[in-house]
């Protein structure tokens, strides 16, 4: 039986014979296209090529290729772990053709690969060519179909033709698209798993298991604009995929993807770490070890490439994979502490030869996928238990569905995404409220959050046009002719002295002028090959431009940009010199002011370190060194000993920045001549971005000078205030840190004292009733804190108490409700109370406890008329 290496190498050593430059995965989290969020596709990194903005020196390639589907019009994740072959992360075994061969020889030789090498029987295989569509205008696909008949000994019968829905490919909502012939494998009519289902017919496309797809061709012909019309590409292009787990699993002859050596090793470890096994069942516990070992695969590789988890974007998308394969290891594994980390390992170990990236980050990997799991287990219990309570009130209710106002809260107060909460309520025979949900996520974000700006280009407006050329390495000022103006906002120059935002270094900005023409650049981005400058027209007519202009760079600002960035190489050397090699480039902001670096770190970097860090940049920068800049093949690079990012795609030839026998990077930013330029460099901050990663800001130049004034201006006024001189100020501040570290553990102690005394003057004077004391009272100046205090005394009386407290503070209401212990698992319900009262103040809190309860409201005046009310509604439930 061939293994899944063998079967990869085969494809790769297939295509190499037929002339295709074998060219490396890109990074599975693109750096720079803003439409993706994961690369899902082959052919992502070839998108600037099919557009006309890019080239290769290649016109045939073929690679594995990391793919991620889990977002927008390509997403899987609620399939995965149900059935046997969807994923979140696959490789895709892919060919290409850039305005070289097309439908001939890509079915030709993909139906040679698949009977000859592989030796597939040609009466399992049927293939699918697009049938047109009406909508947008398209004829059939008669080329394809006849090739198939007549270049190939496919049974006739099994050409069938579909629409656009299965055989017209786009990425996504824009960008290249274009007719696809699938091929699909007939696995018997054994394999049905619909046989019980009247009028169920086996075919391909259909609903079974019995035909699944393995490769799909593309033509890619037109370009979908974002007003959803197609137009003709300028050069025809072939782009095909297949996944590599799906034929690995028809050529080790399993149903399942699962059940191949691309899974068992990590299924293998998952029972060794839970103590459970695998059997390729429908039960939650073999769904876990599915989910499980397919969410792991994704992570090691987006972690690797430079994704980290976060609240938003692809950030987001993550800590969903990782929080939905902690709850089905929590719930079908009864794992209750984090162990999907030491799934890594092995992930590195099967990628090795394919992917090394993932083996030299494990232990980064493993440590951001702890933390992670490790956050989320501590809020899941009560997030499960909160959900109980949830199902139980719908369904007490008589309703299906469960409101999603209140779904929502588990999703931005518990951290539980939108599909784990769906996934829950399918569980429980229940839908979300989608309305309700956006509703609420939309008010929050808009309280949370403000408005972003990015930069947008109709990729129409590109298509054709030629590279720019960039001269600002040896340039700051160049005579250039415009090639496009759109609007009075954004120009295309043939060349361009303005570097564009690229590898962390902010674009360049300044002036282009010519005859009756001025044009302030505030910022230069990159499309492609093609740089466009934004900014604004201060003359000229956009009927009558002229023919030539003069581009000039704002000269000092690009110097301190030069400093900066070379410090950043300097930084990250010296990094490796005080606290390892493990701290790798995460990611980087270069501009004026100053420079942020964030790098792989379990831990703070101690005032020492950053101190012996700063000296060893500034050692450099002293020392003058040359700062050399040349052109290499990316393998001689690599033989030298450069450093390539992590996450980061290169061609064929690179640019290497090295500073003496210190520093040695693939960059294509710009740099000082000499270190001595960067002149000074201090560090101004140090501080964590997330679990595993953390981020230095320093500052060069006149900017370190003023940093230097600034601290020491600030210890000359505290050395006044305090009267002592410098080698005495330490010692100084900490005997005042003492004394006060005294008097607020008295005032502490006598608060105690105060809020017990208070809880019993509140129970006395509170009528009883036959369940226990009503407490409906207002006390004076008491902030959140204190209020809670007092509540949770009085809960845990020793007489039976239930009611609410209230305090205005700082012109706010505060309120908490609670039923005391002696009174909980009954009908009280603290979080009802706390509800109602909140409405009649205009305000709100969190309702979803019973026993305890806090919030808010702004309305003072109403505050003595909604006691007096809730005092008498909750008086009927304690009678």
């Amino acid at each position: 039986m061939k293994t899944a290496a063998e079967i990869r190498s085969e494809f790769l050593k297939f295509f190499q014979e037929k002339e295709h430059t074998i060219v490396d995965s890109s990074p599975v989290v693109p750096k720079d296209d803003p439409t993706l969020y994961f690369t899902n596709a082959g052919m992502n990194q070839f998108k600037d090529v099919f557009l006309g903005t890019g080239s290769r020196s290649y016109k045939r390639a073929a690679d594995t290729q990391k793919c991620i589907r889990v977002s927008g019009k390509h997403n899987d994740l609620e399939v995965v772990g149900r059935d046997t072959y969807h994923h979140t992360f696959f490789e895709m075994l892919g060919n290409w053709s850039f305005g070289d061969y097309f439908k001939k020889e890509a079915i030709g030789w993909a139906w040679e690969l698949l009977t000859k090498v592989w030796q597939i029987p040609k009466e399992i295989i049927w293939v699918t060519v697009f049938g047109g569509d009406q909508e947008d205008g398209l004829a059939a696909d008669e080329e394809a179909a006849a090739l198939w008949a007549s270049d190939t000994d496919v049974v006739r019968e099994h050409i069938t033709r579909f629409g656009k829905k299965d055989n017209f490919w786009e990425m996504g909502e824009t960008g290249p698209c274009g007719p696809c012939s699938e091929i699909h494998i007939d696995r018997g009519p054994d394999k049905c798993n619909m046989q019980h289902v009247p009028g169920h017919k086996c075919q391909v496309n259909g609903d079974c298991i019995r035909f699944i797809e393995i490769w799909n061709l593309v033509f890619i012909q037109f370009n979908r604009q974002e007003d959803r019309k197609l137009v003709t590409l300028p050069a025809k292009h072939v782009d095909t995929g297949m996944g590599l787990e799906r034929v690995v699993a028809l050529l080790q002859g399993k149903m399942s993807n699962y059940d191949t050596d691309l899974f068992t090793p990590i299924l293998q470890e998952i029972g060794t770490l839970t103590g459970k096994s695998y059997g390729n069942s429908d039960t939650i516990e073999d769904m876990a070890f599915r989910v499980i070992s397919d969410h792991v695969r994704t992570l090691s590789a987006a972690l690797s490439d430079g994704g980290l988890p976060s609240n938003s974007g692809r950030g987001y998308v993550l800590r969903r994979i990782l929080r939905r394969a902690v709850r089905f290891g929590h719930k079908g594994l009864d794992m209750k502490k984090p162990f999907i980390y030491q799934l890594v390992p092995k992930v590195a170990e099967l990628f090795a030869n394919v992917f090394p990236e993932i083996a030299k980050r494990k232990e980064h990997v493993a440590l951001v996928i702890r933390s992670e799991e490790e956050a989320f287990l501590r809020t899941l219990d009560r997030g499960i238990e909160l959900f109980g309570q949830l199902v139980e009130e719908v369904k007490k209710g008589g309703a299906t569905v469960i409101p999603g106002d209140k779904a929502y809260q588990l999703y931005h107060q518990d951290g539980f995404p939108r599909d784990l909460v769906d996934l829950m309520a399918r569980e429980q025979n229940l839908s979300v409220d989608d309305q309700g949900w956006t509703l609420a996520e939309q008010e929050h974000k808009e309280r949370s959050q403000g408005k972003s700006f990015t930069y947008e280009v109709p990729q129409g407006e590109l298509e054709g046009l030629s590279a720019t050329l960039f001269l600002g390495y040896a340039e700051l000022e160049s005579g250039a002719a415009i090639i496009k103006m759109l609007g009075s906002d954004k120009l295309i120059l043939n060349r361009t002295p303005f570097y564009a935002e690229c590898g962390g270094q902010i674009g360049d900005t300044g002036m282009i002028y010519g005859k009756g023409f001025r044009f302030a650049v505030h910022d230069t981005q990159k499309f492609g090959d093609i740089s466009v400058h934004f900014g604004e027209l201060l003359e000229g007519d956009l009927g009558n431009l002229p023919k030539h202009v003069s581009a000039h760079v704002d000269r000092e600002r690009r110097r301190k940009i030069m400093a900066n960035h070379t410090a950043t190489h300097l930084l990250h050397w010296a990094l490796h010199q005080v606290i390892g090699e493990h701290a790798m480039q995460q990611g980087s902001h270069v501009g004026p002011a100053r420079l942020r670096f964030d790098f792989t770190h379990p831990q703070k970097v101690t005032s020492a370190q950053v101190a012996s860090i700063e000296r060893l940049v500034n050692s450099r920068i002293y020392e003058n060194i040359p700062v050399r800049k040349v052109m290499l093949s990316l393998e001689k690079a690599k033989e030298q000993g450069a450093i390539a990012l992590f996450g980061e795609k290169y061609g064929e030839n690179v640019r290497v920045v090295s500073v003496g026998r210190y520093s040695k990077e693939l960059c294509g930013g710009t740099h000082v001549f000499a270190t001595g330029d960067i002149g000074s460099f201090r560090i101004v901050a140090e501080s964590a971005v997330q679990a595993g990663v953390r981020r230095i800001e320093a500052v060069t130049r006149d900017m370190a000078v003023q940093q230097t004034q600034k601290e020491q201006k600030v210890l000359d006024d505290i050395r006044l205030l305090l009267k002592v001189q410098d080698d005495k100020l330490a010692t100084r501040i900490a005997a005042l840190q003492e004394d006060i570290k005294q008097l607020k553990k008295q005032e502490s102690q006598q608060g105690q004292v105060d809020a017990r005394k208070l809880r019993d003057e509140l129970l006395e004077k509170s009528p009883t009733l036959p369940n226990g004391k009503l407490v409906v009272a207002k006390v004076e100046s008491m902030g959140m804190s204190d209020l809670r205090n007092l509540a949770d005394l009085l809960r845990k009386a020793s007489v039976p108490a239930a009611g609410i407290v209230a305090s205005v503070f700082q012109d706010k209401v505060f309120l908490v409700a609670f039923v005391g212990e002696k009174l909980t698992g009954g009908t009280l319900h603290a979080g009802e109370w706390l509800k109602a009262a909140a409405g009649m103040i205009k305000g709100g809190g969190d309702s979803r406890r019973a026993d305890f309860a806090q919030g808010q409201g702004s309305e003072v005046k109403e505050l003595d008329a909604m006691l007096e009310t809730m005092k008498g509604s909750i008086e009927k439930t304690l009678q």
